[in-house]
């Protein structure tokens, strides 16, 4: 049987990849902080990030660990002896890293420094996934991107994970490691505890508060299913054709803030909605080419706003995450 190593397996996207390993048969073992990044709020009930893996703790291995503690790391990684580690333990929110700017250095690049570190001693082949940003692009230039657009972000959070990019690269080249990139985008979903825009657009309308909106609502995401996520990372890790490359993992075709009002309309009746100013560090985006994706590894996203944000929706009324 076949081993994954997943870093931030208990956390938003990386509890679904864990998910889609388990479904192909691999052994999994989850190694996560359970760390989780929210505004300060006395009146939040605390969230139990295992709720992610609780139908399937049984069937996976769980090991409580920072990435940031390199001889732990080594230990768990030369026990479990992994055939592919997904690296996605990091600081996940673009506006946090602005003001945690030292944790979010060390969450995104030292703990990957510390994963290549280890991997280098490896005698047996493993490679490596790098969980990167849409956020490297910046300013969209172009109404959509492909892999080779000029990388230019505007911001602390995709900075350090376009270094992060480098550093693998880096350590590629020079060592001989299999190191694959992902660049995922406006994830949504199910089980997100770090109040992204859709989950705070749909906690408000549930609780019959205002959305508060940056800019006049035509700001466009390619907003993607966590499922779709989960499943391309799964298949960059898990296919000999992305040796070495990097992929766009997105649903593939932007829509504005406007549109994902408008369906959450459909569904929450009375929703108020107040517009405001764009934040400085908020770069101008839109579409993701995943052509790459699709010809390489055979991924195709199932999900668009349509279809996945009224289960969404469902989701969060019966649910805290």
């Amino acid at each position: 049987m076949q081993k994954a190593f997943i870093t931030g397996g208990a956390g938003f996207i990386g509890s679904r990849v864990v998910r889609e390993f388990l479904n192909a048969g691999y052994d999994v073992a989850v190694f996560d902080s359970f760390k989780q990044y929210v505004a300060p709020d006395p009146n939040a009930t605390p969230v139990n990030l295992l709720a992610r893996l609780a139908d399937i703790s049984d069937d996976i291995s769980l090991m409580t660990g920072d990435t940031l503690n390199k001889d732990y790391l080594r230990r768990a990684l030369t026990r479990f002896k992994p055939d592919v580690i997904v690296h996605m333990a990091a600081l996940p929110l673009a506006n946090v890293a602005i003001e945690q700017t030292e944790e979010a250095f060390d969450s995104i690049l030292t703990s990957t420094v510390n994963v290549l570190e280890v991997v280098r001693d490896f005698e047996h082949p493993c490679p490596v996934v790098y969980t990167s940003s849409s956020m490297v692009y910046g300013d969209f230039l172009t109404p959509t991107v492909t892999e080779e657009a000029p990388k230019d972000p505007k911001e602390i959070y995709g900075s350090i994970k376009l270094a992060g990019e480098i550093i693998s690269s880096g350590y590629r080249k020079r060592y001989d490691i299999d190191v694959r990139t992902v660049r995922p985008t406006a994830v949504y979903g199910p089980f997100d505890a770090n109040q992204r825009v859709l989950y705070k657009f749909i906690t408000r309308a549930l609780n019959g508060q205002p959305l508060r909106v940056d800019g006049d609502g035509s700001m466009a995401l390619d907003f993607t299913y966590v499922d779709d996520t989960a499943n391309g990372i799964f298949r960059v890790a898990t296919n000999d054709t992305a040796a070495g490359e990097t992929f766009n993992i997105a649903r593939g075709k932007s829509e504005t803030l406007s549109k994902a009002i408008s369906i959450i309309s459909e569904t929450i009746v009375d929703v108020e909605v107040h517009y405001g100013e764009i934040p400085s560090h908020v770069p101008k985006r839109g579409t993701l080419d995943v052509s790459k994706a699709r010809e390489l590894i055979g991924f195709a996203p199932k999900f668009d706003l349509e279809r996945a944000l009224p289960r969404y929706i469902e989701h969060l009324k019966e649910n805290p995450i």
